[in-house]
């Protein structure tokens, strides 16, 4: 038998422990029921003049009335205390009344005057009984001392004290030490000690119900005294339920053969102590061996049990991993359900729990189906199989890997197999993404291409193959080159409009960075209008470099863009020189201006303006960019 500790206080519960604090309660209420129904029974006997009912034989002493409703009062306390925690004024007044009784008692035995008590119930009866009585109807001197100390255990009950706890405990034990001595005198045939406290004027029935008492305290409140070692839940607590009551009924069980032994003359009176220590000792050294083998079996049982619980709860961690969607699905042919499910998959298939639910019910009719002959390939083949899943949720799409697993032991009528599933959302869609981008970039790679071939034919016409030639070549495709970093840096989605003019309109064509002036907002330009963008600044920026505003020492450039509110989606972008030198309409567009005017103009879906006043070159850009793209 396994108790827990339970609480020092009775009626306060400890947590996980309530089958022990319930158990302890029995005995509680068993023991203040055997006192109460042996002081209600002596109290009959008495009532109807029946010796037999106050006695246990004809030749013992009997409970006398008022030990007996002493019992009773006793028993009421503690069933009270027991069971209705709001009765402690109750128990007190209880306590209060057993105390009085027994001070009265007392006091009669120790200052010899009869205060009269020991006639009110039952007069006639009482003054019947054999004339061995000193004084007929009153309490006997252990008994009342007896009754004294679980009054002051009464008392203690309800006290949250440490210290009222060990009082009960030492009350208690301290009656439980005069009832053994009483009955032990009783079955051994010992003569009445003379003194103050005779322990065999205690009858048989008085002893019984204060044992009932004493037991029922101590059950009540077992932490605070010697009975809390007996109700852990530890290896030695089992072993001590079990040895206990065994080394204190051997003792008894010798002596008394021994004793009997010598009266039928087996042997002589004084070989009974010698037979009886040899017997004794020889019966508790096998009770030893026996218990140290049992202390074994605990202890193996307990590590045994130790290692369970710790796999279970490594299981059971496992099993409500954040992420992991696990569950156990038996075949019941025809149908396959869910034995045990954890509450991460509950929720995904937007259920309080998947215990006993069909596996077609839980999940939509194609992921079942899937699931099912994923989990008939498993049994067929007897290892373990892994498969991609797609669901549909409120919040779209999402992937899941599912691992499923026969469980090895399982009967073989009705397998079971572990499932676990990893959302692998993100992955699927990564992969996605990245096919998208292999895509795209295999385009841009046909566009760049494209885009060198026809800077290369434009660049290289005829045999112009010039160290002129090439430098504008390499210088361009330099710009290119810029406009594809920033690209690169951004996943190939969007490139910024202030990033793009900073990297090319500067160093990147030679020019002195601090005579260029930039101003506007952040915008995103898509990959092919950021790339046409990059070579056409690239374009204007040699151009100034060489005979525009750059090329003196005073010029300067601004450029200026802004997003077109009445238009939504198009971006004007102006490139002004000042302060160089007086420019000319030229006589020949070269590629440059061919670049900006046509190619550039094509590929923005706007109109591209150059203007060749006297005081400097403006060239100005309308570029339509997609919605998508901020602007």
């Amino acid at each position: 038998m396994k108790i827990a500790v339970a609480a020092d206080r009775p009626g306060v519960p400890v947590p996980g422990q309530s089958s022990a604090a319930s158990r302890l309660h029995i005995v509680a209420t068993v023991g203040a029921m055997l006192a109460a129904a042996i002081g209600a029974t002596a109290l009959i006997g008495w009532a109807v003049d029946l010796p037999t009912l106050t006695r246990v034989y004809a030749a013992g002493s009997a409970m006398q009335p008022i030990t007996a409703l002493t019992a009773i009062l006793a028993a009421m306390g503690i069933l009270l205390a027991n069971h209705r925690a709001r009765f402690v004024g109750a128990t007190r007044s209880i306590a209060a009344l057993v105390l009085a009784i027994v001070l009265q008692t007392l006091l009669q035995h120790w200052t010899g005057h009869d205060l009269g008590t020991d006639h009110l119930l039952f007069g006639a009866a009482v003054d019947r009984q054999p004339a061995t009585y000193a004084h007929p109807g009153r309490m006997a001197e252990p008994t009342a001392f007896a009754f004294l100390l679980i009054a002051i255990a009464l008392l203690s009950l309800r006290s949250p004290s440490r210290a009222a706890g060990r009082v009960l405990s030492a009350c208690a034990t301290t009656v439980l030490l005069l009832v053994t001595v009483t009955l032990l005198s009783h079955l051994y045939g010992v003569a009445p000690l003379t003194g103050v406290l005779g322990f065999t004027q205690m009858s048989i029935p008085t002893a019984c119900g204060l044992g009932g008492l004493s037991v029922a305290a101590l059950a009540l409140r077992p932490g605070g005294g010697w009975v809390s070692l007996l109700i852990g839940r530890s290896i030695a607590a089992s072993a001590a339920r079990w040895l206990l009551p065994v080394v204190v009924v051997v003792p008894v069980v010798v002596a008394a053969l021994a004793l009997r032994g010598s009266e039928i003359g087996l042997y002589p009176a004084d070989f009974r102590i010698a037979f009886t220590t040899a017997v004794t000792v020889v019966l508790l050294a096998a009770l030893a061996l026996w218990g140290t083998r049992q202390l074994d079996g605990f202890v193996s049982e307990r590590e045994a049990a130790e290692a369970l619980r710790e796999s279970e709860a490594t299981l059971r961690a496992f099993f409500d991993t954040e992420g992991l969607f696990a569950s156990i699905i038996e075949r019941r042919e025809p149908s396959f359900r869910y034995e045990n499910a954890n509450a991460a998959l509950a929720r995904l298939l937007g259920r309080a729990d998947l215990i006993g639910v069909d596996v077609r019910d839980a999940w939509p009719t194609s992921a079942s189906e899937a699931l099912i002959e994923q989990i008939a390939m498993v049994e067929r083949g007897g290892r373990p199989s892994s498969m991609e899943m797609a669901l549909e949720t409120a919040s779209g799409t999402r992937w899941f890997m599912v691992t499923i697993s026969p469980i090895a032991g399982s009967p073989a009528e009705r397998p079971r197999y572990a499932t676990a599933s990893l959302d692998i959302t993100d992955r699927k869609r990564a992969e996605a993404r990245q096919r998208l981008m292999l895509d795209e970039l295999n385009h841009r790679v046909k566009n760049t291409l494209a885009v060198v071939q026809s800077l290369a034919q434009q660049s290289f016409r005829g045999d112009q193959a010039t160290p002129e030639a090439r430098q504008a070549f390499e210088s361009r495709l330099a710009a290119v080159a810029a406009a594809h970093h920033l690209l690169v840096t951004q996943d190939w989605t969007s490139v910024s409009l202030p990033a793009l003019v900073a990297d090319v309109a500067g160093p990147g064509c030679g020019a002195d960075r601090g005579r260029i002036e930039i101003h506007g907002p952040d915008i995103l330009l898509p990959p092919p209008i950021a790339v046409s963008l990059a070579l056409a600044l690239h374009e204007l920026c040699t151009n100034a470099v060489k005979y525009g505003a750059l090329s003196n020492d005073t010029g300067r450039v601004a450029i200026r863009w802004a997003a077109d509110a009445s238009a939504p989606g198009t971006l004007h972008i102006v490139w002004m020189e000042r302060d160089g030198p007086p420019v000319t309409l030229p006589s020949r567009r070269g590629f440059g201006s061919k670049l900006i005017e046509r190619a550039l103009s094509a590929d923005l879906g706007g109109p591209v303006q150059l203007d060749f006043a006297p005081e400097g070159l403006t060239c100005t850009i309308t570029a339509i960019v997609p919605t998508e793209s901020a602007l």
